[in-house]
């Protein structure tokens, strides 16, 4: 799938969000919601939760990742050299969206919370390397979500096509 192709998919899918301030009237994609409580979970177009989480009206189900977070997930990887390890909801767009808040608010959280990110993703996609050099199908793997699938799919293409090249395809 194209980068803008999956971008636009990502903010049209929908997300669980748990509202921090009441809302009298809130319409969203042709839908109006009505006397919405602070607390109350809402299931939202990923554009609309954005709208919201940036007015400080909603966050995340599973809340907004942070440094603790990210070093719980990263020490879980780590010590899971086989298999990937269950990631939060929306994990992939909820750090870049942590990211870019943090960018210009504290410049020493966000390298931080990067080098986390940067240490997760190299550490999953040397695991999924390793699951399409095995052949596997992706529906054996466990805890991989929508973003490494869709890589999973492109690299275990790309290998099953070079070992066909090479002469070591099944036949």
């Amino acid at each position: 799938m194209p980068q803008g192709a999956a971008r636009i998919e990502q903010l049209v899918s929908h997300v669980r969000v748990r509202l921090t301030r009441d809302i009298a009237r809130l319409r969203v994609g042709g839908r109006e919601l009505a006397d919405l409580r602070q607390g109350s979970q809402v299931t939202l177009p990923i554009w609309a939760m954005e709208k919201l989480w940036k007015l400080g009206l909603a966050e995340p189900v599973g809340g907004v990742i942070d440094l603790s977070k990210m070093t719980q997930i990263l020490w879980r990887e780590r010590r899971s050299p086989a298999e990937l390890v269950e990631l939060p909801e929306n994990f992939y767009y909820n750090v870049i969206y942590a990211l870019s808040s943090l960018r210009q608010k504290d410049p020493e959280s966000h390298k931080t919370l990067l080098q986390a990110y940067r240490d997760i993703v190299s550490l999953r996609m040397a695991k999924l390397l390793a699951f399409a050099l095995r052949g596997l199908d992706p529906s054996l793997i466990r805890n991989m979500v929508e973003e490494e699938r869709e890589l999973y799919l492109w690299v275990k293409g790309a290998v099953d096509s070079w070992i066909e090249s090479i002469g070591l395809g099944v036949r």
